[in-house]
């Protein structure tokens, strides 16, 4: 009999230790023997590690500059063509067209309506499809003093000079640029111009950095934009 309870003993204390050894290597890290710090530097990239950089913001300089700006020749962009409405703002399309008379390059032109009245969404709900109606808002733009244009608008012109320019007659636009360029916001605030961002454009990126400019577009139609 006692030989019995002895080896029911054993057979416990076993069982008990087995136990022990499998909640252990259950258990959280943290609560396991702390590994060593030399092999977690190693093995585990840290928190400060570079990003990759999806926006590409590398290819964008962000300026505040108020000197090299030929302001007649940027004023003067806007009367080369017509203006079309967008939703919350106004654009001339096909970039200025430098035959035209732009000595500054392609241009893509915004005006952002800072007053009622030339406000889109207001004239959207007046006009709706009424080609006549926009029409005479349209002409009436292209009517305004460069005073009347500071009073009614804010403005961003996105610019490549002529030097990263080539001609291309059997194009829809008659000039294009070589790869790789560089493109400068010009902002036009409460009359006032300045160089706001450059972007440095490959031909593999133009997409991408097209598609920032439009949310620079968005930002600043957000921030100026007229409201009731």
């Amino acid at each position: 009999m006692k030989k019995i309870i002895i080896l029911l003993i054993l057979i416990i204390a076993v069982a008990c230790r087995n136990s022990q050894q499998n909640n252990k290597a259950d258990a959280p890290l943290e609560e396991q023997v702390p590994l060593n710090e030399d092999i977690i530097s190693e093995e585990i990239p840290q928190k400060n590690t570079p990003e990759i950089n999806l926006d590409y913001q590398a290819f964008i300089e962000n300026k505040n500059d108020t000197t090299n700006i030929n302001r007649k020749e940027l004023y003067k962009i806007f009367k080369y063509d017509e203006f079309s409405e967008r939703e919350g703002y106004y654009q001339i399309p096909y970039y200025g067209c430098p035959y035209k008379g732009n000595k500054l390059g392609n241009a893509n032109v915004i005006l952002i309506p800072k007053t009622k009245r030339f406000d889109t969404y207001a004239i959207t709900s007046k006009c709706n499809d009424n080609e006549p109606c926009w029409e005479k808002v349209r002409q009436e733009i292209s009517s305004l003093s460069i005073e009347e244009i500071n009073k009614h608008f804010n403005a961003v012109i996105f610019i490549i000079d002529k030097k990263y320019l080539e001609y291309t007659p059997d194009l829809e636009t008659s000039y294009n640029p070589k790869y790789p360029y560089k493109e400068d916001a010009y902002v036009l605030e409460n009359g006032k111009w300045s160089i706001r961002k450059t972007y440095t454009v490959t031909d593999e990126i133009e997409q991408e950095i097209h598609r920032l400019q439009d949310r620079h577009i968005d930002s600043l139609v957000e921030k100026y934009r007229f409201r009731e």
